[in-house]
C-alpha cells in the first residue's frame, strides 16, 4: 500500500519551475487533500492572487477527554511536494516519473527530495490514527515552491497561521542523514542574497588601439571590483563591517560538527576537484557551515567568439551571491553591497543592481527540550546518537516557519547521501523509507 501510494504521487510531475506542468502542480494538491481527507485531517487550500503553487494545510484534532486532560501537543510537519526538472532526461536509468524499484532503492524524480517525506508523514499518521494510538494532534504543510525558493511562502504561511492553529513544535523533513545507523539534526542553515551587477561605461563597443588607455574598460573594473571583496588568503570578505552582528557557534555546537569532518581527500573525492581551500586555516568541513561566504556565480560581457576582437566594451555583467550566518539579515548585505559598489567604481562609470533572491538565516538552540526528545527517539530507534549539524544551504520556508509560529523547527530526514537530489537517478533507500515511517510514528505518538 505504501509503495503503491508513493508511485501515484511521484507519477505526478509537480515541477514548479515548469509553468505548462502547472496543472501537474494542482494534481499534486489535489492528490494531497485526497489522501489526507481519507484519514480524517481536515484539509484547506491556501491560494493567492498571482496563481502561484498552493499551500496544503491539513489539521488532526484528537477529541478525548483523556488526553484533553492531559494537554496534548500539536506536532506540526512540513514538507514539499514540488520537485525539481528531469533534467538531463538520458542520464536516467529508469523513466523519471515511474517509481521503480531495483537493487533496494527506490528510484524516481522527487522520492528524496521531497515527495518520500510526504508519503511517510501520511503514513505514519493514517497507521496512529487506525490502531487509535495517535496522542497529539498534529498540522501537515505542504508547500508547493521550495524548489524555486520559497517566493510566496511568508505570504501563504500569513494565510494558513489561523487555520493551521498553534503548534507546539514543527518538523522539517527535508533532510537526510550520514548513515542508515547514524541519525542526523540540523540546527542551522546559511541565508542567501544573490545578485546581478551590470558595469556601464557608455553607449557602444570601442577600437581598444583607439581609445585604450583613454576609456574604462568596463571588464577591468568589474574585475577589480570582484576581486576587492574577497581576501583570497585567508578568505575573509573585505566589505566593511560585514562580520560585526553574526552569531559564533557554542562550544557544543563546535564539537558536534567536528565529530563529521571530512578529510581533505574525501571532500576532494566527493566535490571532485583539484585543491581545497578555508578561512582562517579553519577546516574546510567548517568554513560552509559556520562562516559566511562569497561566490561569483558567472560572469559575461565583450567578445567571446572565435578568433580575436580587441574591443572595449561598453558593458558587462556579473552574478554573484552571498551566503549569511545567523543574526545578518538580507536587507543589510543588500545595504553593505550598494554601499561597497558606489566607493570602488570611478566617478561616471553608471551601473544596475538587480536582487535576484534573498533567505533568511536560521538557528535552533540544540538545548531545546524538544530537539532533545528527538535525539532520544532517534536514537533509541538507530542505536546511536545522531550527529548535530548544520549545513551551508538555505531553505527559504526554515526561517519563515519559526519566526511565523514562534516554535522549535526541528530539522531532519531519513534519506542517505547518495539519494542524487537534484540530479538523474533520484533514489530513496528502501529500507530507510519504512524506517522512516517508524520513527515519524514515534514522533507522533511521544
Amino acid at each position: 500500500m505504501s509503495l503503491k501510494l508513493f508511485s501515484e504521487f511521484v507519477s505526478i510531475q509537480s515541477v514548479a519551475t515548469d509553468k505548462k506542468r502547472r496543472g501537474e502542480i494542482l494534481k499534486a494538491v489535489s492528490f494531497l487533500k485526497r489522501e489526507l481527507e481519507l484519514i480524517g485531517f481536515k484539509v484547506v487550500i491556501i491560494k493567492n492572487n498571482i496563481g502561484s503553487p498552493p499551500l496544503v494545510v491539513a489539521t488532526y484534532q484528537i477529541y478525548d477527554d483523556r488526553l484533553i486532560a492531559n494537554k496534548q501537543k500539536t506536532i506540526g510537519v512540513y514538507a514539499h511536494y514540488d520537485v525539481q526538472p528531469e533534467d538531463p532526461v538520458l542520464k536516467w536509468e529508469t523513466p523519471p516519473f515511474n517509481l521503480t524499484v531495483k537493487n533496494k532503492k527506490i528510484y524516481g524524480r522527487g522520492t528524496a527530495d521531497d515527495k518520500g517525506h510526504v508519503i511517510q508523514t501520511i503514513i505514519a499518521a493514517k497507521k496512529l490514527i487506525a490502531g487509535n494510538k495517535l496522542k497529539n494532534n498534529l498540522v501537515f504543510i505542504f508547500e508547493g515552491e521550495e524548489e524555486i525558493g520559497s517566493p510566496n511562502f511568508q505570504e501563504l504561511i500569513n494565510k494558513a497561521k489561523k487555520e493551521a492553529g498553534e503548534a507546539d513544535v514543527f518538523y522539517m523533513l527535508d533532510f537526510g542523514m550520514e548513515s542508515s545507523d547514524r541519525p542526523e539534526i540540523f540546527f542551522g542553515l546559511r541565508g542567501l542574497i544573490a545578485f546581478e551587477l551590470t558595469l556601464f561605461t557608455g553607449k557602444k563597443d570601442l577600437h581598444s588601439g583607439v581609445y585604450g588607455n583613454r576609456v574604462y574598460n568596463p571588464i577591468n573594473l568589474l574585475a577589480n571590483l570582484l576581486a576587492k571583496v574577497k581576501d583570497q588568503k585567508t578568505g575573509h570578505i573585505l566589505i566593511p563591517d560585514f562580520y560585526e552582528k553574526i552569531r559564533k557557534p557554542t562550544k557544543i555546537e563546535m564539537e558536534n560538527l567536528i565529530l563529521k569532518m571530512q578529510s581533505d581527500e574525501e571532500l576532494k573525492n566527493e566535490a571532485e576537484v583539484f585543491s581545497t581551500t578555508s578561512i582562517d586555516k579553519k577546516h574546510p568541513s567548517l568554513s560552509s557551515k559556520i562562516y559566511p561566504s562569497f561566490d561569483i556565480n558567472g560572469i559575461y560581457g565583450g567578445y567571446m567568439g572565435e578568433g580575436v576582437k580587441t574591443v572595449i566594451p561598453y558593458q558587462t555583467t556579473a552574478k554573484f551571491s552571498f551566503r549569511l550566518i545567523e543574526n545578518q539579515t538580507p536587507d543589510e548585505i543588500e545595504k553593505m553591497a550598494k554601499k561597497f559598489i558606489v566607493n570602488n567604481l570611478p566617478k561616471g562609470v553608471k551601473f544596475t543592481l538587480k536582487i535576484l533572491g534573498k533567505l533568511e538565516p536560521f538557528y535552533n538552540d540544540v538545548s531545546n527540550q524538544y530537539v532533545k526528545k528527538t535525539a532520544e527517539i532517534l536514537k533509541n530507534y538507530f542505536g546511536a546518537d545522531p550527529f548535530f549539524s548544520r549545513t551551508g544551504g538555505s531553505i527559504g520556508a526554515a526561517a519563515i516557519l519559526a519566526k511565523t509560529f514562534n516554535k522549535p523547527l526541528i530539522l531532519t530526514g531519513f534519506t542517505l547521501a547518495d539519494c542524487n537530489i537534484h540530479s538523474p537517478n533520484e533514489n530513496y533507500d528502501e529500507g530507510m523509507f519504512y524506517k522512516g515511517i517508524k520513527v515519524l510514528e514515534k514522533i507522533f505518538a511521544q
